[in-house]
């Protein structure tokens, strides 16, 4: 392990959460809301934590693929304790458990929270609950990225190891203007939804926050009720299409904004027609079995399927309606969506849509193999054959994934009686969803969950958020020895 520069990289990262605590601390000072303190306490804590890291001596050596895993983890790790210290000392927290889970809860972009009055937060708070959320969307370390070079780190592995996937899409042919173009086109969209929503009736201190998290699909809001305080169709609408659109591979939306605007890029997109595919036969039978068992109104029905299975795909967790009053087939379809996720290179969490495609498309041609034991076929993504090796990765990491959702269903039960609230916490937080069934419905949070749950809740955010391999890697004893 390259320990110097694993450090030193984690004191560059600490910085910028340090640089970014600023401007909720100046937004608290300039409005006397009485946390400027605790924001105050955060910065020089984390400021003096960084120079204390960056200080260390880097490695000879550049980066190996185990340093960058174990770096990307500790990195996350470390958003999430030093991004929680603004709640811990500013007294709205009742625990130090409770600010952390917060803090990776929006790091994570889960939006799973442990408040029980969000709207009694002073705005800075608020503020910076949506920042951690925006940070973690696009990836705090592919944020640090245009700065590590300095520092003669290799950067495609720590890229490999954080962007959601089964592979890491190099869109330049440096890794860190990679890097820069996706938090460009992340920041195009983000001022874009600002603009709309203002625009569409909130204030735009709303208006910053809800896009903030909507485009890192991470759910947390400013209100009480979440979106649906709002009462605005408009403001749904408009929230439900950029949901979809971060939902989407940020690499397509770079090659649309930067090669000319063809549209025929996005339609040419295997896995993107798979994910529509799904959004638009989700939304087709959610509707069709609600008007079918309880009537209603077809237009508002519409409205609230759209934005719920928008919100649930892509691993929002907005919420407008109460899904857990829908027919249980809803509940089915919303459970596999959890679990599926967006696209890969997108701000979503879950399996991701490619690995379902992927997988249907190898099932397939097993079955066709049963028929015609001489028949050589493969499975194509675009015209390009899939390597068997990518295949038994998938394979290999949908095992794991469910291995894990299980094995923590069962850490979780020990506490929480109820297996609804066990199933659904855990796979909330697995799949950087939030809201879940039971307790943790779109309606309730996790703040009546004990401490140990909330930990292993926690845990499970990381986990999903880096795709578990990265963690679970740091586990193996091999990965420490020289």
């Amino acid at each position: 392990m390259q320990f110097g520069s694993i450090l030193k990289a984690l004191g560059m990262i600490i910085g910028i959460l340090s640089a970014f605590l600023v401007i909720p601390a100046v937004y608290s000072y300039l409005l006397n809301t009485g946390d400027f303190k605790a924001f105050l306490i955060s910065i020089i804590i984390s400021t003096v934590v960084a120079i204390i890291f960056f200080l260390i001596p880097k490695s000879k050596s550049s980066l190996k693929t185990k340093d960058s895993y174990a770096l990307v983890t500790f990195g996350w790790l470390s958003a999430g304790l030093f991004g929680c210290l603004p709640y811990f000392f500013s007294g709205y927290f009742h625990s130090f458990t409770d600010a952390y889970f917060e803090s990776i809860s929006g790091f994570t972009t889960t939006g799973a929270s442990i408040l029980t009055n969000i709207e009694a937060l002073p705005p800075g708070l608020l503020l910076w609950r949506s920042t951690t959320q925006w940070l973690g969307g696009m990836g705090i370390i592919v944020f640090a990225l245009a700065i590590i070079p300095y520092l003669n780190i290799g950067g495609m592995g720590i890229f490999q190891a954080e962007v959601p996937g089964p592979t890491a899409e190099k869109l330049t042919p440096r890794i860190q203007d990679t890097a820069k173009v996706l938090w460009i086109v992340y920041l195009i969209f983000t001022i874009m939804l600002i603009v709309f929503l203002w625009l569409g009736g909130m204030t735009l201190f709303d208006a910053i926050n809800h896009s903030f998290t909507a485009m890192s699909t991470g759910g947390f809001s400013t209100k009480n009720a979440s979106v649906a305080s709002f009462n605005s169709p408009l403001i749904e609408w408009i929230l439900t299409l950029f949901m979809v659109i971060a939902g989407m591979n940020f690499a397509l939306h770079y090659r649309f904004m930067f090669n000319g605007f063809k549209i025929k890029l996005y339609a040419k997109d295997s896995e993107l027609r798979f994910y529509l595919l799904v959004v638009t036969l989700s939304i087709s039978s959610i509707i069709a079995v609600i008007l079918s068992l309880e009537g209603g109104n077809f237009f508002t029905t519409l409205r609230n399927v759209c934005f719920t299975v928008a919100s649930i795909i892509t691993t929002t967790g907005f919420a407008t309606a109460n899904y857990e009053l829908w027919p249980v087939f809803g509940h089915f379809i919303l459970l596999f969506l959890m679990i599926m996720g967006g696209c890969a290179g997108s701000t979503a969490g879950g399996i991701k849509s490619v690995r379902y495609m992927l997988v249907i498309k190898y099932m397939y041609v097993e079955m066709l193999k049963l028929i015609h034991p001489n028949l050589i076929r493969t499975v194509k993504v675009q015209d390009a054959v899939v390597d068997r090796n990518v295949l038994s990765s998938i394979l290999s990491f949908i095992f794991i994934y469910a291995a894990v959702m299980i094995f923590s269903i069962l850490l979780v039960s020990i506490e929480t009686n109820d297996m609804i609230t066990a199933l659904g916490s855990v796979v909330a937080c697995l799949g950087n969803i939030g809201p879940g069934f039971g307790s943790v419905g779109p309606t309730e949070n996790y703040a009546h969950l004990g401490a140990y749950t909330k930990w292993i809740l926690s845990l499970d955010m990381v986990m999903g958020r880096l795709e578990i391999l990265t963690i679970l890697i740091l586990f193996l004893p091999k990965t420490w020895k020289k």
